[in-house]
């Protein structure tokens, strides 16, 4: 589960804000460029999205889930796999239905992990960019960019395919140093809807039932 949510994080990072890098070839720059500019330009987005697991060296049958994410900048709202993520930019509530238990902490930026206020900025990170050419999947065209970290990390590579028309991300691929890969595929997108601050924080009056654990620390 932490590895998945931390893939999740690393995806949500992906194209809010981008700032050019000298490294980055001048045809991943461009498409880069165009990407940035339809995030830009969103205040909220509301996102599904499956992903996908596959163990290092291929074992087993890949797992598959499925979810929902909320953004606000730095705010964001996550429901996967039984879990609910609230963060308000200051403080995450992780909600477990199961155990009908809340654990509050600090919200902190970690290394290695990609937010989920970072899914669609990831490329604006420590990376060197590479456009690795063109694909057809599904019958849609994909710009497909190879982004390659700077600093130490415990994965290889993230492969990013955006479309062609709508300049959209639409799969990011992480692969792991010890051969596992984690996609994380956009089902649906909609932008600019209105969501209030207040969305992105537990509310324990509505979850009477809940046993809230506060691991927050003083600031």
């Amino acid at each position: 589960m932490k590895t998945l949510i931390k893939s999740i994080f690393l995806f949500c990072g992906l194209a809010i804000s981008f700032g050019l890098q000298a490294q980055n070839d001048p045809k991943s720059d461009a498409i880069l460029k165009k990407v940035a500019k339809v995030y830009q330009s969103y205040s909220t987005i509301n996102a599904t999205f499956s992903i996908t697991t596959t163990a290092a060296g291929g074992q087993g049958k890949p797992t598959v889930e499925n979810g929902t994410i909320w953004l606000k900048g730095k705010k964001f709202k996550l429901n996967y796999a039984a879990q609910e993520i609230f963060c308000d930019g200051a403080f995450t509530w992780t909600y477990n239905k199961d155990d009908a238990e809340v654990i509050k902490e600090n919200f902190k930026l970690r290394d290695n992990s990609i937010t989920p206020n970072e899914i669609f900025t990831i490329y604006n990170r420590d990376f060197k960019s590479k456009y690795e050419g063109p694909t057809v999947r599904n019958g849609k065209n994909y710009d497909v960019l190879m982004l390659t970290p700077k600093k130490k990390v415990n994965y290889a590579y993230v492969k990013l395919e955006i479309d062609k028309t709508t300049n959209k991300i639409q799969r990011v691929i992480q692969h792991f140093k010890n051969g596992a890969e984690v996609i994380i595929e956009i089902k649906t997108l909609t932008p600019n809807t209105a969501l209030a601050d207040s969305f992105f924080v537990w509310n324990q009056a509505a979850h009477s039932d809940a046993v809230l654990v506060d691991l927050t620390k003083k600031r």
